[in-house]
């Protein structure tokens, strides 16, 4: 009978961390998936592990100026974001059919809608590595938004910018002209 407890004990902390484990994997896999253009990459590797740092792009709104946003609504059709709103206050939340709010327990605390960060395994780090110095590419991170307002980022890819960005980033590449024709 004391084996029986003893054992019970024991394996009642494993049950209750798997349990624990279980219901975070299905909350972190819930929501509907967007994706966000992204800017300012910051590729480390400190103790902590291998990391991309960006910006936000939220198309709508300029995050630079002002104070950071708290609560915004997406629009447009999962994953394709058209534009996004600055909520203001519950009333909009309860309007907004996929909200996104701030927490300050994020890692960037209230500036989570502005600044993000994505973990990445070496090998993935790696070959990201080159991606994210090239300037003629654009950064579009997926985004897993829940119905409660949170979010998690769980991807980043790379696209050749548009003639329409390149311009807007006042990169516009001027093909060289033929060379000039001497007369001797």
């Amino acid at each position: 009978m004391k084996r029986a407890l003893r054992l019970a004990a024991a394996a009642l902390p494993l049950i209750g961390l798997a349990a624990l484990w279980g219901l975070s994997e299905s909350t972190y896999a819930e929501g509907t998936e967007w994706e966000v253009p992204v800017e300012g990459y910051d590729p480390r590797d400190i103790l902590r592990g291998h990391y991309v740092e960006f910006t936000y792009d939220w198309p709508g709104i300029d995050t630079a100026r002002g104070r950071p946003p708290e609560m915004l609504c997406l629009e447009g059709e999962a994953p394709a974001l058209e534009r996004v709103r600055v909520l203001q206050g519950e009333a909009e939340r309860a309007a907004c059919a996929h909200p996104l709010r701030a927490q300050a327990s994020d890692i960037y605390g209230w500036q989570g809608l502005v600044r993000g960060r994505l973990y990445l395994d070496q090998a993935r780090a790696r070959a990201l590595d080159a991606q994210l110095r090239d300037p003629d590419r654009r950064g579009i991170v997926t985004i897993r938004q829940r119905e409660d307002g949170s979010f998690s980022v769980i991807a980043i890819r790379f696209r050749p910018l548009t003639p329409a960005e390149r311009a807007e980033r006042g990169r516009e590449r001027i093909e060289p002209a033929a060379p000039p024709i001497m007369n001797e």
